[in-house]
């Protein structure tokens, strides 16, 4: 799973038509438009299977060109969440630095002709990024701090964090904290300060099983995150920040773990049973692969078909996918059909309330 490896466009293009677990959110920003890849349902393996995919994350190229304007942070897990983030498979591995795990939002900065804006992992426009793009405008040495990042080939990037955006911490002000800077050609880290802006806040311990003790007093806050020397990362967690994640009273239901799954809000409580209800965890994870499985195979199953059969009249169309299809990729094909996309929160229901995860698919050839 090489993070280091940054994907061209067409590389990102090629992984979403191929896994329906990584999308592309197309927008338009000053008459340019521009392409931001990202996981969605994705599991460990659809990480392993491509060369780069821990980079579709926020990702950002300009469609006329394909020129790479922006890439955050890759994808990292959460400690023993899955087999790579083991405890005991960290022992050796050198921690380069730990900083404080902020409950905020990511936010990055990219220019479009000789402007600037910023992001967040899909949308340029999401209220968090204008709410950073207007601490930058209101102080000058940032600004040029973040430029000058930009026009040497880096992603400046920041964690927002703001009493208009409480996750679960509670926070007075609104401010960024600068997390560090990725080169955008090798997708190595720069982890310099810079003028302008607090960093996010470090901890002075080096030894992993200092840090998994430390964080369990680490009360009024997430967590840690730590970066190994090949600037790989991992995030500890705080357990009364994760109790307050979960209820594990109903993770036994089928279908909360399948909607919890399907909203990408299962990785804490994962982690949070790893250590002590092993039979929970191994059931909640069979489950997710399941879920997640099943839901990408319906979507991708008709994307496919669609794909090969666009062109066929309606009539033609639809008795081609009642003879081919099974009934829930009828469905979505015939969706695709007649509006051109999956309305993918309707589905996400249907799927979770009729547990088609128990469903046999017909899988197009």
């Amino acid at each position: 799973m090489n993070f280091k490896y940054v994907p061209s466009y067409d590389e990102c293009l090629n992984i979403i038509k191929d896994n329906a677990a990584f999308i592309v959110k197309r927008e338009i920003v000053d008459n340019i438009p521009i392409a931001s890849f990202a996981y969605r349902l994705a599991l460990i393996g659809d990480f392993v299977k491509y060369n780069g995919a821990r980079n579709l994350r926020g990702i950002t190229f300009r469609e006329d060109t394909g020129e790479n304007i922006a890439l955050p942070l890759h994808k990292f897990w959460n400690l023993n969440e899955n087999e790579y983030t083991q405890l005991d498979k960290l022992q050796n591995k050198n921690i380069l630095r730990v900083t404080e795990k902020y409950d905020g939002s990511l936010v990055y900065f990219f220019m479009l002709n000789n402007k600037l804006y910023c992001k967040t992992k899909l949308n340029s426009f999401a209220e968090q990024a204008n709410w950073a793009m207007n601490i930058v405008n209101n102080n000058k040495i940032l600004k040029s701090s973040i430029i000058e990042l930009i026009k040497n080939n880096y992603t400046p990037m920041f964690e927002l964090i703001s009493p208009r955006n409480q996750v679960v911490i509670p926070y007075t002000e609104e401010k960024l904290k600068y997390i560090g800077a990725r080169n955008m050609i090798n997708g190595t880290y720069n982890f310099n300060y810079i003028e302008g802006c607090d960093p996010v806040a470090e901890i002075s311990i080096d030894d992993i099983n200092v840090i998994v003790n430390t964080v369990k007093n680490y009360y009024g806050h997430e967590g840690f995150v730590v970066v190994f020397n090949d600037h790989d990362m991992i995030k500890i967690k705080n357990e009364e920040y994760l109790k307050l994640h979960r209820v594990k009273s109903n993770i036994l239901n089928e279908n909360t773990v399948a909607r919890l799954a399907l909203d990408e809000e299962l990785d804490d409580i994962k982690n949070s049973l790893f250590s002590a209800e092993l039979d929970i965890l191994e059931y909640v994870c069979d489950l997710e692969k399941k879920v997640l499985n099943s839901y990408n195979n319906f979507i991708r199953n008709a994307r496919k078909f669609y794909e090969l059969n666009k062109n066929l009249t309606r009539k033609d169309y639809a008795i081609k996918a009642q003879n081919e299809l099974d009934r829930t990729s009828f469905g979505l094909s015939m969706e695709l059909y007649v509006n051109g996309a999956i309305n993918e929160n309707k589905f996400k229901e249907i799927f979770i309330n009729k547990k088609l995860w128990d469903r046999e698919l017909i899988n197009v050839i």
